[in-house]
């Protein structure tokens, strides 16, 4: 039995509640039957991540949730595409820690030689690119664009969602060369079906790519390094 940390990096108040219950329904049914899901989210910072600014009011919930909830975990995976503090958890954490971005680009590797993003905002473009650059893997990156709807509103009208994540994956797939298409915003998991049926190539769905990481990793005894990038910091020297 293996216990995984999912840290929401948002304030979930601001969330349908419906959406919300559907998340961790979806969640449940992509773990494995082994697998126990310890989901928090943060009480201060963004209702969602969608800039550096969003970033920056989360990152130090997200160690704080750390801190309080990541005992006795297998694992830890930060529940969003932005990947906010992953690299800061990996620091204080003893278990293998997974954000949704890194996870999804690493895994559309193995798919198709060029991959393409679909996440929201006219942000998305440059961001990704950023992200994808800091990881190594920008010559694999074929293109990111973003959708008009913003975060907080992908659950109003599915439909509309979905077409728009379509439409630009297969504009992305017919004038980039995209292989493999990944949703860049883990609160696109409930659409992911429908886009995934209308596509014809592979699609990354990152909440399920991250999710299934974290397992992998748990299981096979893996964790990030204690030396180099990931040493760990001196505590001491923080003021509050």
């Amino acid at each position: 039995m293996k216990t995984i940390l999912v840290i929401d990096p948002v304030v979930m108040d601001a969330w349908d509640a419906q959406d919300a219950r559907e998340y961790d329904e979806y969640m449940n049914r992509v773990k494995g039957t082994e697998t126990v899901i310890k989901s928090v989210s943060i009480t201060r910072g963004p209702a969602s991540i969608e800039t550096d600014y969003d970033v920056g009011f989360a990152v130090p919930e997200i160690l704080r949730a750390v801190e309080d909830h990541g005992a006795d975990c297998d694992a830890i995976m930060v529940n969003c595409f932005a990947d906010p503090g992953v690299l800061a958890v990996r620091e204080i954490a003893e278990v293998p820690v997974v954000g949704a971005a890194e996870a999804s680009m690493a895994l559309a590797l193995l798919l198709g030689h060029k991959f393409a993003v679909v996440s929201t905002g006219e942000s998305a473009g440059p961001s990704i690119e950023l992200q994808a650059r800091a990881l190594g893997v920008e010559s694999r990156l074929a293109g990111a664009v973003g959708i008009t709807i913003p975060v907080l509103g992908l659950g109003a009208d599915r439909g509309e969602t979905a077409r728009q994540l379509i439409s630009a994956a297969n504009e992305l797939i017919a004038t980039k060369g995209a292989n493999v298409i990944i949703l860049g915003c883990t609160g696109m998991a409930l659409v992911a079906e429908a886009v995934r049926a209308a596509l014809p190539v592979p699609l990354i769905e990152p909440m399920a790519a991250a999710l299934k990481m974290a397992e992998i990793l748990a299981e096979l005894g893996l964790h990030h390094a204690r030396n180099g990038l990931y040493t760990p910091p001196d505590k001491t020297k923080l003021v509050f």
